[in-house]
């Protein structure tokens, strides 16, 4: 009689055990999971930052050609020129590009699973 109760206490602390592992794992996942969201939010906003922060050094810019040119257009045509050509080099080399966000993007991933 002994020997059940024992058979029923270890079959028991056995379950409580792998319970406890699952909860752990699950949590140790949330976390890193809570570390990637984290961490997307901030680029995401640095990046909206950082694009307002263009849009209006790339105005004053054409804005010092047109008073360095006498014209009311010209500069915003050599700007949007520049940024012309910027686009064009991205959709060539788009594997490239694609190849270096995907590796990256598995480098952030990695580092925190």
């Amino acid at each position: 009689m002994s020997d059940f109760l024992k058979v029923g206490e270890l079959k028991e602390n056995l379950v409580k055990l792998i319970e406890a592992k699952f909860e752990l794992t699950k949590l140790n996942i949330q976390d890193k999971i809570e570390v990637i969201a984290v961490k997307a939010a901030y680029a995401l906003i640095t990046f909206i930052l950082g694009i307002v922060v263009v849009i209006f050094l790339s105005i004053l810019i054409a804005l010092g050609i047109n008073h360095l040119l006498e014209s009311t257009w010209l500069g915003f045509l050599i700007i949007f020129g520049i940024y012309a050509m910027i686009l064009a080099i991205f959709i060539f080399a788009k594997k490239s590009i694609l190849r270096t966000i995907k590796k990256r993007v598995e480098e952030v991933v990695d580092e925190n699973l």
